[in-house]
């Protein structure tokens, strides 16, 4: 009688067990598929610049941008870190280095470190009503991002199927400064277009509200050629 009762003691564990398991679910794996992050990775940009330095005061280029992921390593907190070295060229055909950033791909976001700046760029998964403190890594005040936009997307002649648009600023007060930001990013791609429109307008009595530039930066960029060397 005892060795049948330790049997089904025995049995009616092995089923519970059994049950545990089949309940558990293994947790889901994110993968950065809106920004490819490997050793090789490269993404050429054209790009279109103008530098404001005072009152009519400006000076606009055409240039070239190559964004290529040259090295990775582990940071303290045993994530990713992914070193990019932009080179810059005026006819994509004799290039020189420009600077280096990183990505970093830690608890489900895109961290880009570049000019001593930490931005929260893009957190997974992508969704249309997704929104975050892109500014949660550095010092600056609480700034939200948000997926604006998703689905298809044309840059230039190149057709992107799945892309999602970050909104990082929309600000145009028309007396004292311009702040627009985006940043579009193509499923299986990375970033295809970048627009940075930040200005600061004349505010002296005489010039008032006539959205005179004083100062400020507008640069586009414009993916033109992605791969993996």
């Amino acid at each position: 009688m005892k060795v049948l009762e330790k049997s089904s003691c025995i049995l009616l564990l092995g089923i519970f067990v059994m049950g545990c398991e089949v309940l558990r679910e293994e947790p889901s794996i994110v993968t950065s598929t809106y920004y490819p992050l490997a050793i090789g990775n490269f993404w050429e940009y054209h790009v279109d610049n103008t530098q404001y330095f005072g009152e009519e005061d400006f000076e606009t280029t055409e240039f070239f941008y190559r964004d290529e992921i040259v090295e990775q390593y582990l940071n303290a907190d045993n994530d990713l870190v992914y070193r990019v070295r932009r080179r810059y060229s005026d006819d994509r055909n004799s290039w020189r280095d420009e600077k280096s950033y990183t990505l970093t791909f830690s608890n489900s976001r895109i961290i880009r470190h570049d000019n001593n700046r930490q931005d929260i760029v893009l957190i997974y998964p992508v969704a249309s009503d997704s929104e975050w403190d892109g500014n949660a890594y550095n010092s600056l005040p609480e700034t939200f991002f948000f997926i604006e936009r998703m689905g298809d997307y044309l840059v230039g002649n190149t057709y992107y199927p799945e892309t999602a648009t970050v909104r990082q600023s929309e600000e145009d007060d028309q007396i004292t400064l311009r702040d627009i930001r985006y940043e579009v990013y193509g499923r299986d791609v990375g970033l295809i277009e970048s627009y940075y429109e930040v200005f600061r307008y004349c505010s002296r009595n005489e010039c008032l509200g006539e959205q005179i530039i004083q100062e400020g930066r507008f640069t586009h960029l414009k993916l033109i050629n992605y791969g993996k060397d």
